[in-house]
């Protein structure tokens, strides 16, 4: 299994209870097509770089997890029919590459050994 790393924005009008529904249902996406759930990252309400679906803010959530493609197919799908999502992305995280969960950091830096 890979290890990914899904962001979705969810419409800044949301209440806590329904962002906490809407984060349920992406997880239980990830459970149900037989992938590992590794965790959420809920950055809250932040000013978006350029207008979505005339919303000028988002809430940003992290989830991470351990699965393949066929997860990312499902979510896909549930994400692009959902209003409540202004936008997502699904990035394949670990050796290949930097996570979004490693920003801010400090201290840790990777050295490439040849």
């Amino acid at each position: 299994m890979r290890s990914y790393e899904t962001v979705v924005i969810w419409d800044p009008s949301l209440s806590e209870s329904e962002q906490e529904t809407e984060n349920g249902g992406v997880i239980e996406i990830i459970r149900e097509s037989g992938s590992e759930y590794k965790g959420i990252d809920v950055w809250g309400r932040r000013q978006l770089a350029y207008p979505i679906k005339k919303q000028s803010e988002g809430i940003y959530c992290f989830f991470r997890w351990d699965g393949d493609v066929k997860t990312i197919e499902a979510l896909d799908k549930m994400l692009r029919i959902n209003e409540k999502n202004l936008r997502h992305l699904t990035l394949k995280t670990g050796v290949e590459g930097p996570s979004t969960a490693s920003f801010g950091e400090e201290g840790e830096e990777e050295e490439d050994e040849e």
